[in-house]
């Protein structure tokens, strides 16, 4: 499916309604609302954070996916990866992946999967030959596993890898 990709580069309204369409993950990252706030909003005023819109012409404005890259000399991560269930299938992670690629000019980003939601993104991280690194228990939920590809999240003593 066609789909028109748009980076945000400043603050704007934009930016709240991105929020709300990921605002579903406070509840698997208790920390999102600061994290976007404080982090991703900062990063794209200094250029370290960047934003992409995924929209279909046939979507009539809606927002199919949200790609949010951070990229500095110690850390080359997608941060968000997300389509909405509508338009999954429909090749959108893959057009925002390429993108994140050339983002990164080919070198294979850090990308962290909550176990949740592994087995959908399995496909696109096997398409793209990343290599699983670690499975982190409880790293931002209780109870939950935090898979990493391509790379590895810092680790706080109060914080185990699963065996």
């Amino acid at each position: 499916m066609f789909c028109n990709i748009s980076e945000i580069k400043e603050y704007s309204v934009k930016l709240d309604s991105v929020f709300s369409e990921l605002s579903f993950l406070r509840a698997e990252y208790p920390k999102f609302y600061s994290w976007y706030y404080e982090k991703v909003l900062s990063g794209l005023s200094d250029g370290t954070r960047k934003i992409f819109l995924a929209r279909s012409p046939l979507s009539f404005g809606k927002v199919n996916g949200v790609l949010i890259l951070k990229n500095t000399t110690e850390e080359k991560k997608i941060c968000t990866l997300y389509v909405d269930k509508d338009s999954r299938l429909l090749g959108f992670g893959t057009k925002l992946m390429d993108l994140a690629m050339n983002e990164f000019n080919g070198e294979k980003p850090l990308i962290t999967v909550a176990d949740s939601h592994i087995d959908s993104f399995r496909p696109l991280l096997d398409k793209y030959d990343f290599t699983e690194n670690d499975a982190l228990d409880d790293y931002y939920v209780n109870g939950r596993v935090e898979y990493t590809f391509n790379g590895h999240l810092y680790l706080p003593e109060s914080k185990t890898y699963v065996a």
